[in-house]
């Protein structure tokens, strides 16, 4: 079982990268609003002397999806500090968070935590990503939906290390900035890990999901270049999830953090700082626009230049 959860270890943590954008990312976005913009949609928060500026991000991609916008870039080389969700790079307490959180009680096995039609499905599923049935026994419904999500977005040629965060976590170091992580990793599982009863719905959710990623992760991908929310929405809008795991999705991974994050943001120390975080964050009455707004920060959405 060591053996299985180091092999799986990556997986969890790219994955909750990737979860923000298959899974949640339609949460909190507006349908009905546009900008004529041909880049990623960018935003600016002024309060005073201090300047926020945001970019959603997509949390995976490939290399092409670089050089980014000059005006994104150009914002970035005034920025003194660097603000994303949390550091999820391997590290030696990896191994005891995914010990407590993605492994199921002693003596119980994912058999006997899912109904047969679901169990069946998710065994299928595994196969054609080439992951056998014991290698998954002892993981929890929600965890084992992160490792074939995973697998379904490396299989279509995208990864973590290419994903929006990923990429300014680097320059970061490159250029020697500091970096505001907003949460702990273990923080951040705990939402999922939090689930609860709604955990079979997850991985019933990411199960319906999956054979959708190969095709319209591309244009996820070139909706999110082109700042075109109304797309994003349209390709991400699905019914599989039930209302009460939409429900808590968006009331604990969006809003619940957003109010978490939001005391941080207001007490930076530093004048000039660059926030990338996964695009759901931003939008929508809960969202951390409207919540610096409230605050006493001007908002601006930043045009192509």
């Amino acid at each position: 079982m060591k053996k299985q959860l180091h092999r799986y270890g990556n997986a969890l943590i790219n994955g909750i990268k990737e979860m923000g954008l298959i899974s949640l990312l339609t949460l909190g976005l507006s349908p009905t609003t546009t900008f004529a913009t041909s880049y990623p949609d960018f935003w600016l928060a002024e309060r005073g002397p201090q300047k926020i500026w945001l970019l959603g991000s997509i949390h995976v991609g490939q290399d092409d999806m670089y050089p980014l916008a000059p005006i994104i870039l150009q914002s970035w080389q005034h920025a003194e500090n660097l603000i994303v969700e949390t550091d999820l790079s391997p590290s030696a307490d990896s191994s005891k968070i995914l010990t407590h959180y993605a492994l199921l009680p002693p003596h119980t096995t994912l058999v006997q935590r899912l109904n047969k039609a679901l169990y069946q499905k998710t065994v299928d599923v595994a196969s054609h990503y080439q992951l056998d049935e014991p290698s998954l026994a002892h993981f929890r419904p929600w965890f084992v939906a992160m490792t074939l999500q995973q697998q379904a977005i490396q299989q279509a040629g995208y990864q973590a290390s290419f994903g929006i965060d990923q990429y300014f976590i680097d320059q970061a170091h490159n250029r020697q900035l500091t970096i505001t992580y907003l949460e702990t990793p273990e923080q951040q599982i705990a939402y999922l890990a939090g689930l609860g009863d709604m955990e079979g719905d997850f991985l019933n959710a990411t199960l319906q999901q999956i054979d959708k990623v190969h095709e319209e992760l591309p244009m996820l991908i070139k909706a999110w270049e082109s700042g075109d929310r109304v797309k994003i929405q349209s390709l991400l809008d699905d019914e599989s999830d039930s209302p009460q795991l939409k429900q808590y999705l968006e009331q604990h991974l969006i809003q619940e953090r957003n109010q978490h994050w939001l005391p941080q943001m207001t007490s930076l120390s530093f004048n000039r700082n660059f926030m990338v975080v996964g695009a759901m964050h931003l939008y929508g009455e809960h969202g951390l626009l409207k919540l610096l707004e409230n605050n006493g920060y001007k908002i601006t959405n930043i045009q192509s230049r």
